[in-house]
């Protein structure tokens, strides 16, 4: 008895710890804003701030590597008006982008709207990621089957769904298709 509650307190623990190590990569993110409206630039580089101090989640980048992309704009009529801004954010994957989630926050500062911007952003990602992801690979594969008459590969994810790792529409459809 105690030596099968041994076997599995190192089982979980093995797994907690391969859990761990296969955390994935922070989330590079690209932020596009005017530089020259004074709104957006009192307060997109506090949000890039926001976003940069999260180094386990995001990276940010400057050039075209970027799993996701933000635009980001804000207005302000008079010096007594608050912020008004927006974002759109955009999953990436290879040549595909699609609509991860966006918000419109009215802030008196630019500190809150940053943080309101930023807290809107963390919400996407959370609720949306892995779905949209799935999304998109099954967008790809299907796109591939429906412009070849051979087989096309199918993406790592959805192997083990599929139980191929090659597949052709025939095969696919057969199959049933898969879900978004």
């Amino acid at each position: 008895m105690m030596r099968n509650i041994f076997a599995l307190a190192a089982a979980s623990l093995f797994a907690v710890i391969a859990a761990a190590q296969t955390t994935p990569p922070p989330i590079k993110i690209r932020i596009v804003y005017d530089t020259a409206d004074a709104s957006s630039s009192a307060v997109t580089p506090l949000l890039i701030q926001k976003i940069a101090a999260q180094p386990k989640f995001f990276t940010v980048v400057t050039d075209n590597e970027k799993n996701m992309s933000v635009i980001a704009d804000c207005y302000k009529e008079t010096p007594s008006d608050p912020y008004s801004c927006f974002y759109t954010a955009s999953k990436l994957h290879g040549i595909t982008e699609s609509f991860l989630g966006g918000a419109i926050v009215v802030r008196k500062t630019a500190e809150e709207a940053a943080a309101a911007l930023f807290v809107s952003i963390l919400q996407d990602v959370v609720e949306r990621w892995n779905s949209t992801d799935r999304r998109m690979l099954i967008g790809e594969l299907e796109a591939c089957l429906a412009l070849t008459e051979s087989s096309c590969a199918v993406p790592e994810p959805l192997i083990a769904e599929l139980k191929a790792k090659s597949i052709n529409l025939s095969q696919y459809m057969r199959k049933g298709g898969l879900k978004p």
